[in-house]
């Protein structure tokens, strides 16, 4: 059960101090408290003399199920605490409903049409959802929280973290607990003639005029485009790709509407040629740039090369397979189909 806080129990112990003891201690037959612990501790320790009454239960499940049940209609709970209550109720719940349904199978036989009732009734969780405050979707994404993110679980309350966003983030991270199973059970084998570098450009050892090809996202907010002090990433960009790619060699890399010009800028400074812009055509939602009233569904790739192209025809559209930003917040977000 949840404890009540200190400034609940003083509250509750002024009461009784002031008007007496009003709601009677429930004991079983046995003389063991069910409900009151704390009244009863409370009256201990003002002298007073407890009243007490006794409740016969059917089974030790009902019992349980009573004495959580009576103080979830009292108590005025945060988020976890209701769904504490929740997750103690919907497991005697169950428990009762496995009794029952034992019960019912030894006296009417499995098949028989009566145990079709049990369909029809709410279900465990939605009943306990219910008597602990809360609502049968926000219980299961709590649940779903817990489990995926107890950091995101225990903030829950705090600063306007809600069940609902926290549930965001913990779909988010159960996403990228899919995502990492399935590479692992993935075996993919890059060709010879490419070399993947987990690093920065910067500090990738490449030797100059080594590379046809360089295919990449960088960050391109403000800063990184016009930097108080030094070159841009661009800037730096171009100056790298000038140095490592081979004669021909092309770079391609996605780019913000909102600085093209300066991006632009910035990569024909290094000598690279600008060739072309493709369009990454969006199938997820778009984004909106309210500064500029615009429904944003694409996205700029910026094609330079290193002296003069000498490949073949291409088309200059793609149309993205939304991959999510699970793994990385600057994650690659398309696919050539």
């Amino acid at each position: 059960m949840v404890p009540l806080t200190d400034e609940e129990y003083a509250k509750l112990k002024e009461s009784i101090k002031e008007n007496g003891q009003w709601v009677p201690i429930v004991c079983n037959p046995d003389g063991t408290i069910v409900d009151g612990h704390h009244r009863h501790q409370v009256c201990i320790e003002l002298g007073i003399e407890p009243i007490f009454i006794v409740k016969t239960f059917p089974t030790k499940l009902d019992e349980k199920i009573f004495a959580i049940e009576i103080n979830a209609s009292r108590r005025h709970l945060d988020y976890k605490g209701k769904h504490l209550i929740y997750t103690h109720l919907k497991e005697l719940y169950e428990d009762r409903a496995r009794m029952k349904k034992v019960k019912d199978g030894k006296k009417y036989g499995e098949n028989h049409p009566k145990l079709e009732k049990s369909k029809r009734e709410e279900s465990s969780s939605e009943k306990a959802a219910k008597i602990a405050g809360l609502s049968a979707s926000t219980a299961k994404r709590m649940d779903h929280v817990k489990k995926y993110s107890p950091d995101s679980y225990e903030k829950i309350g705090m600063d306007g973290i809600t069940p609902g966003k926290a549930y965001r983030e913990s779909k988010a991270i159960e996403k990228k607990i899919e995502i990492q199973k399935e590479m692992k059970n993935k075996k993919i084998k890059l060709p010879d003639t490419i070399t993947l570098y987990n690093k920065r450009f910067q500090d990738a050892d490449i030797a100059p005029n080594s590379v046809d090809l360089i295919i990449t996202d960088p960050p391109y907010l403000e800063n990184d485009v016009y930097p108080k002090k030094g070159d841009s990433i661009f800037a730096d960009l171009g100056k790298h790709a000038m140095r490592v790619l081979r004669d021909g060699g092309i770079l391609v890399t996605i780019a913000g509407h909102f600085y093209l010009d300066a991006i632009i800028n910035h990569l024909k400074s290094s000598g690279l040629k600008y060739h072309w812009t493709l369009a990454i055509i969006h199938s997820g939602k778009s984004v909106s740039i309210h500064s500029k009233k615009v429904m944003v569904s694409w996205k700029p790739m910026l094609m330079f090369v290193k002296g003069n192209y000498k490949g073949k025809y291409f088309s200059d559209l793609i149309r993205s397979e939304y991959q999510g930003k699970e793994l990385h917040k600057w994650a690659l977000q398309w696919c050539a189909t």
